[in-house]
Parts: structure tokens; sequence; C-alpha cells
């Protein structure tokens, strides 16, 4: 892999370098001591995983890894830091690890080993289905969500689709307004979680400080019949996310739009 590692500490710089020496996976690396010198390295050079610090001058690790992705979307991110994971969700970056300082050799070589499965891994087949309850599939293996916030918040992603969904969204639509941003965030980084050991880990998308759901790598019945699919306007009988959901408005102005599309596909073949 082409690794960058960007420090404005060039004791941090030399640390890197030290610590990766002769570490397998890496086929060249490159150290930078500010953003701007690694976004011009990464507009002309191949780049796979890059290590940012966090709190840099002139251009933080933050704006660094959005304008790296803006140059290749596949550039994978680990965070060298001192912030909770629950923390960074909130800047709307997607960013596979996390590190604290100090690291050892063996912290590096998790990362490295992770972004090679992303280049590697085959795109997952993943189901969901909203009719009559909630469930999705990876490769045909059920995600086991549990009954509890995490379901929720995919159960709302889903509902909004490509439109997205923002911080403030999801506090007024599952906790009634009354929830901290920590919880938010931290509920959603628990999701991801759950995504990613599923192999699912790009079902969810961020753009600026809005989530949604990749709806371009997964085959939902809510989706197909918002589209107009004859069949799965057929099979609906009126059922959406099951019971346990029922109590949210916004499902109940969900399946209130289902039963009119299937009152109109059955009127006109009277």
């Amino acid at each position: 892999m082409n690794v960058i590692y960007v420090d404005d500490e060039k004791l941090q710089l030399t640390n890197f370098r030290l610590t990766v020496e002769g570490m397998s996976g890496i086929d060249s690396l490159e150290t930078f001591g500010g953003g701007e010198t690694a976004l011009a390295w990464a507009k002309e050079h191949p780049v796979d995983l890059a290590f940012l610090d966090i709190e840099m001058r002139n251009m933080n690790g933050i704006e660094l890894a959005r304008r790296l992705k803006k140059v290749d979307e596949n550039i994978q991110v680990v965070f060298v830091t001192a912030y909770e994971q629950y923390a960074l969700e909130a800047y709307g970056v997607d960013a596979i690890g996390y590190r604290l300082k100090p690291y050892l050799s063996e912290d590096i070589e998790k990362h490295l080993k992770r972004a090679g499965r992303f280049r590697k891994m085959p795109k997952a087949e993943i189901q969901i289905r909203t009719m009559p309850e909630l469930s999705v599939s990876v490769n045909g293996k059920s995600v086991m969500l549990g009954r509890n916030k995490q379901e929720e918040l995919l159960a709302l992603l889903i509902d909004r689709g490509e439109s997205g969904l923002i911080k403030k969204d999801a506090i007024e639509s599952l906790w009634n307004g009354y929830a901290s941003d920590s919880i938010y965030w931290t509920t959603m980084s628990r999701l991801k979680k759950i995504l990613d050991e599923a192999g699912a880990l790009d079902l969810i998308l961020t753009k600026g400080q809005t989530k949604y759901i990749n709806t371009e790598i997964v085959d939902c019945d809510l989706y197909q019949m918002l589209k107009g699919d004859k069949k799965i306007i057929r099979e609906y009988r009126g059922e959406y996310l099951g019971e346990r959901f029922s109590q949210f408005e916004w499902v109940q102005e969900r399946k209130k739009q289902l039963d009119e599309i299937k009152k109109a596909v059955q009127s006109a073949k009277v």
C-alpha cells in the first residue's frame, strides 16, 4: 500500500518512520509536516492509506481528510488523536480507525491489515426488508442488530434513504428531542461497528453533517415499492417495520404513503 503520515511535529514524523520500518504491507511511505503539502502530493500520486494527526496548524487533520476524500474517495483514513471515536463522528468524516498517541508497531499493523481488507473485499450483497418487519442480511447472513437504539437509528436511516439524516432530525425522531449530541454520536458509532463487523460498513455514507444509506448497493423492498415495483406492491399487507416501530410518527407517515400506493394500484385495476 501507498501510505502517508501527516503531523506538524517533526519528532512524530521520525517516530512513525521508525515504527513502521520494515513493516509488510507498505510499498511506499511519505511523511508531511502539513496538510497542504500532503494534499498536493495526493493529487499527483496514488495514496491508499493516510494516517493524520488531528491538531495541526493551518489545516487540521479533519479538514485534510475531507479534502483527501475529494481527491480520491477510496483513500482510507486513520486519525492519530486523543479524541474519542464518537466525538470524531460528529465532524462527518468516515475513517477506518482512530489511534491514540503513543502507539506501538502492532497498533499500526492492525490498521494496515484492516485497510488491506477494504481494498480486497468484494462488494457485499446487502438485503434490507422493511415489510412486515425490519431485517438486514449481508451475503445471506442475518445482521444481529438487537432491539435497541442502534436498530432504531438504522431503521430511520433506511426510511430516509438518499435524502439522508442530520443529528437534529435523528434526536427529534428517536429521542423526542431529549438527548445529548454524545448519545447520538455514540449510537451512530456503535451501529457502524455492527455493520463493519458484518462486512457492510459502506452501507452508511457521509456528506458533511448528513448520514445516508448507500441505496445503490442494497436490495430494499421499501425503495423498490417507492419506484413502483408491482410485485412488492402486490405483496404489501399494510405492515411496515413491525409493531415495535409503530410508536414513531415517521413510521406512520411512511405507512400512510405505502397504503396510498397500494390503493392507487388496486384502483387502477378496477
